[in-house]
Order: C-alpha cells, then structure tokens, then sequence
C-alpha cells in the first residue's frame, strides 16, 4: 500500500482557510485534510501537487496504483442527493499509474473470469435478500393485495438506487426501514400523491396533504382496522 494516505475534499463550505499560506478555499475547491471539520490545506500546499488524477472506476488499477505511489490523495465530492462525501478517484503518482496498467494488462483475463463469477453469485445473493425482503413486508402487512410486497420489495432494493432497502438497517429487516419502503409504495400507487405536482403546491405541503390517507392504508394491510 501507499507509504501515506490523504483526502481532499471538493468542499462543500462557503469559508475555509489554508492552514499553511491563510488563503481562502472556495466551496468546490480542494481541501487536503482528514475532514471538512479540521484543519487543512489549499491544494497549492499540499504535497500532491503535479500528481495525476486516477478516476473511480477499475478497482485494479486504482488498488494497484495506490501500492506504487508515495503518497495517495481520495479526492471526494458532496453528492446533494445522498448527503454524504462520494469519492470520485484518486492523486498518485503518473509512474505508478503506468506500472499498475502493465501489471493490469498481464492478468486481465483471469480477473475478467474473477470478476465473471462474482458478479454471478452478487446477483444470486441479491435475488435472496429481495425476496426475503418481500416475505418480511408479507409478515409486518398480511393484508397487503397479493404480490404486493413483491413488487415493494423490488422497487426498494433496486441496485445502486439509494432506496430504503439498500441501507444497512434494511438489510437487518428493520422495521422501521419496512415501514418507510411500504409507505413510500402507497403513497404513489394508493393517493393522489403524483398528481398534485405541478399545481402550484411543493413537495412537503403535497406529503402532508396524503400523510392520513397513507396512514390509513398502512393499517389496512396491518390488520388493524
């Protein structure tokens, strides 16, 4: 590995300083710190200058190139959607970028049929876990219209979407995170919740307005009216 490690944060404040020249960093810029909450440096300062950026992407090459460079840079931008730090690549040194590449090219074929058959038993592993998902809607709402919870379950665990069903506690079958999946579902399919867009009215106001009709069907398929 990389004799020393790094993040720079495409920064998402308004006002930051450089620890070492007392410049202001514009939001967007790079920071080189260990968080946007302690101290750090402009990027002029920091010794990644003349580095070369490696994008996310091929995590051969990325692991490789970390291994052969001095020093490595995780470069990480604010991703609004998700409200957390995404990382975006890597600085490493253009030397180690070249020797990780050759030693790519060598054994491309064996990590290709590698990669092959672990994407085939992710797929069989996530076709498990979704449809355990649906059998725990199923025992959280018995009276959910049949395939129902299928379909939640689905649209909740959808690969890279972000959902609720994608989150560590949904993967425990949290019951909260259940609940959040199913409301999510009646709210576009039981109310007039999608047709209220574009009428002048905002999204929290919209929300608010189906919250008892939500409210309502959730204890229908509970049972408990």
């Amino acid at each position: 590995m990389a004799t020393e490690s790094q993040n720079i944060f495409l920064t998402k404040k308004e006002k930051l300083k450089c620890s070492v020249c007392g410049k202001r960093i514009p939001k967007g810029k790079s920071f080189v710190a260990e968080s946007e909450n302690h101290k750090g440096s402009c990027f002029a300062c920091s010794p990644f200058v003349g580095y070369v950026f490696l994008p996310s992407g091929d995590a051969a090459l990325t692991r490789r190139s970390k291994k052969h460079s001095d020093r490595c840079a995780v470069v990480l931008e604010w991703n609004v959607r998700r409200k957390r730090f995404q990382r975006t690549g890597q600085l490493v040194q253009e030397v180690a970028i070249k020797i990780a590449e050759k030693e790519c090219a060598q054994d491309a074929a064996i990590r290709a049929e590698k990669n092959k058959k672990a994407a085939i038993v992710r797929e069989q592993q996530d076709r498990i876990y979704v449809a355990a998902f649906a059998k725990a809607i199923r025992a959280r709402y018995p009276l959910c219209p049949s395939q129902r919870e299928v379909a939640i379950a689905q649209h909740a665990c959808e690969k890279y979407s972000g959902r609720v069903g994608r989150t560590a506690d949904a993967k425990q079958f949290d019951a909260k995170m259940i609940d959040l999946a199913v409301e999510a579902h009646i709210r576009h399919t039981e109310t007039n919740y999608d047709a209220q867009f574009g009428r002048g009215k905002g999204k929290k106001q919209i929300r608010s307005e189906v919250k008892t009709d939500i409210q309502q069907v959730l204890r229908q398929w509970r049972g408990f009216l």
